[in-house]
């Protein structure tokens, strides 16, 4: 019977080395170390706001952007402010643009001194173009291009969407702009 015993203890034993050797073995896959040398890590937040100067939020409807009975070559235009409100400085760029309805849009994005530069009825003073042609799926500036913005700065782009010669009657197209930054 201790003959038995020895080589259940023996057994055990060898459960125990294997258990132990296999989790040394795992834990050195996920360690790892390094020196530093001394330096300042700064943190901050990043937020880009859109809407009127001195209100921007983070969703706004662009609601002066749309016009009912557009005729052929007709347009609507309005501006739209975009404000690094965070603590860091960051680019950013229109990321994309989603448009859903029946009428076909060509977009103009350009960027204006002030809201002023960018009336609804007349071509915008002072623009510099940033895109022009298909409304949905437009990026301006083209990724992995960025426009800079310092914390608190801000800038207006001017949005223009046209119809056609020919554009389709008793329909409506809805356009959904969406930003993007990422940290300097």
């Amino acid at each position: 019977m201790i003959k038995h015993g020895r080589y259940w203890a023996l057994a055990a034993a060898s459960v125990v080395v294997v258990v132990f050797g296999s989790a040394q073995t795992t834990g050195a896959l996920w360690r790892d170390d390094a020196a530093v040398s001394g330096g300042t890590i700064n943190s901050g937040t990043l937020d880009i706001k859109v809407g009127p100067s001195g209100a921007e939020v983070n969703d706004y409807v662009l609601a002066a952007l749309g016009s009912t009975n557009l005729g052929p070559n007709g347009f609507s235009q309005a501006p739209l402010s975009v404000k690094n409100a965070g603590t860091v400085p960051f680019g950013y760029r229109l990321q994309t643009t989603t448009v859903t309805g029946t009428v076909p849009l060509t977009l103009t994005a350009s960027i204006v001194a002030a809201t002023a530069n960018c009336p609804s009825t007349v071509d915008p003073t002072g623009a510099t173009q940033l895109y022009t042609g298909n409304a949905a799926g437009a990026q301006a500036p083209l990724a992995p291009g960025s426009r800079a913005l310092a914390p608190g700065a801000g800038e207006v782009w001017c949005f223009r969407l046209a119809v056609g010669v020919d554009p389709p009657k008793n329909q409506s197209s809805t356009v959904k702009f969406s930003f993007r930054a990422d940290q300097t």
